[in-house]
Formats: structure tokens, C-alpha cells, sequence
């Protein structure tokens, strides 16, 4: 009998750390950069698309992950390091506003190392859906090419016009357009 204690005990203590230990079951959310978080269409004068940084902002605060898709050359850079730090410099030498482009509420930047690897090549949606593990992963971008791409890999996407779906509505909008398995308890 005091055999089966101990072992109830420690089979406790190692259920209470699994479970502290859990994985972060979070949704992401991830952006293409240019025109949809970022106005590109002049390079030397660079800004937030019109709330922009507020939405991010609050679904940050709602608990989503987020990231960015985004494409950028083979010349950015011989390797993922140096193609980040190209880009961010090309962002801030254009950047026009008075608060500085926020790179810090980006989780995960996911960029592609060849020109083939491109969206809309599935290679960086991919990534993307397996960074979030057994949560469901959201792509929001204004190329209707990158939406059937994303959505062709089970990713939930939302063309970007001029408007994000609606932070409340995130959840429900993953649960209708994921179509890969996920953990329930992500959402």
C-alpha cells in the first residue's frame, strides 16, 4: 500500500508538471507585410495601412500570435539573418511616422532563402502552420494568388481589401476556413 501511494504521488507531481509545462495553445495570426500592414506604395514614404497597428496591437492583446509573411528577394541576403536586417532597414529608411515601425509584436517573421520558395509557392504558408504546431494559423494578405495558396494548405486566410476581419470574429472565422486538424483548445 505504501508502494501504490508513492507512485500516486509521483504520477501526480508529473501530471502537475505536464501541465505546467503545456504547450502554448494559442492561435496565430500572420500578415504579408506590404500593402497590408505596411503602405508600400512609395517606398521613401512609408506608414501603417489605416489601422493597422491597432489591430495588431489588439489581437496581441487578445492573446493571438503574430506573425509576417513576407517575400523578399534573394539579394536581401546570403542567409535568414541578414535578408531580416535588409529588410528592416529598407522599412525604417522609408518609415514616415513619428512612432517607429514595431517589430517586437511580431513573433515570427517567416522569409523566404530562395526566389523559388516565394509566395505564392506553399513552402512559407507551410512554415507558418507548422510554427503553430496544433493551433490553427490565419493568413491575411492582399494577393488573391497568396489566398488560394494559403488556403490550399489548410491554412484560414482573409484577402485584405481595406478592412481585417474583425478582432471578436477571428476565432470564429479560423473555426470556419481551417481545414487541417487542430486542438480544440486553441480556440
Amino acid at each position: 500500500m505504501k508502494k501504490l501511494s508513492r507512485l500516486l504521488f509521483f504520477i501526480g507531481l508529473f501530471s502537475f508538471h505536464t501541465k505546467t509545462h503545456a504547450k502554448d495553445l494559442r492561435p496565430w495570426v500572420y500578415f504579408d507585410l506590404g500593402d497590408t500592414v505596411v503602405n508600400t506604395k512609395d517606398m521613401k514614404h512609408l506608414k501603417y495601412m489605416k489601422g493597422a497597428r491597432e489591430y495588431i496591437e489588439e489581437l496581441k492583446r487578445e492573446g493571438f500570435h503574430i506573425g509576417i509573411i513576407s517575400n523578399i528577394p534573394e539579394d536581401f541576403g546570403m542567409d535568414y539573418d541578414e535578408k531580416l536586417q535588409t529588410l528592416k532597414k529598407v522599412i525604417a529608411d522609408g518609415w514616415e511616422e513619428d512612432r517607429p515601425f514595431d517589430w517586437s509584436v511580431y513573433e515570427e517573421i517567416i522569409l523566404p532563402l530562395k526566389n523559388s520558395e516565394m509566395k505564392p509557392a506553399p513552402v512559407l504558408f507551410i512554415k507558418a502552420i507548422n510554427k503553430a504546431e496544433a493551433c490553427p494559423s490565419m493568413y491575411v494578405g492582399e494577393s488573391v494568388k497568396e489566398i488560394a495558396a494559403a488556403k490550399n494548405v489548410g491554412m484560414a486566410a482573409k484577402l485584405y481589401v481595406d478592412d481585417y476581419v474583425p478582432v471578436n470574429d477571428v476565432k470564429g472565422f479560423m473555426k470556419e476556413n481551417y481545414s487541417r486538424e487542430y486542438d480544440r483548445d486553441c480556440l
